[in-house]
């Protein structure tokens, strides 16, 4: 399988198979911030899942969302890991992965709002927003390796 890491074309040995025999059909799904982190770094644990994962969502045809909010983090994320360069090329390429959808004033109001009601210490502010943002849009799922979406009410796509 080839894809692109760290600027560079690669190859990397994927797991040979997916069980999408239960993956219900789904025509938009929201991206977070930890699989955009695996797609860029070959050496994230979830990596091989995420770029497995992404092929087998793209060959349904499934419409890929994302948030400002996730951008921005993802970009911290990837600078941090490794550097901005990646960083940059990441936010360069960012809206060929996803349709970006603004975090205006009144989602933000939403997503504290949503962060003050929620129970779990665990919940991120990111994590409320992304939720806001996908109820707004009518997005049911999210590809994202973080459980704590499914206390949120939100399907997770495996």
């Amino acid at each position: 399988m080839k894809h692109w890491s760290n600027g560079r074309q690669t190859r990397s040995a994927a797991p040979a198979t997916l069980n999408t025999i239960n993956m219900p059909t789904i025509s938009k799904i929201f991206i977070d911030t930890n699989v955009f982190v695996a797609i860029k770094d070959d050496k994230d644990s979830t990596h091989d899942r995420a770029i497995l994962l992404l092929k087998t969502l793209k060959s349904k045809k499934v419409r890929f969302f994302t948030s400002s909010d996730v951008i921005g983090e993802s970009i911290t994320v990837i600078s941090k890991k490794l550097g901005k360069l990646a960083a940059i090329e990441f936010l360069n390429h960012a809206n060929n992965y996803a349709k970006e959808i603004f975090i205006d004033k009144f989602l933000h109001k939403e997503a504290k709002d949503f962060f003050k009601r929620a129970k779990s210490k665990k919940i991120s502010f990111i994590d409320c927003s992304s939720v806001v943002a996908m109820k707004r849009n009518k997005i049911k799922s999210i590809f994202s390796f973080d459980r704590d979406f499914k206390k949120l009410g939100v399907k997770l796509a495996k």
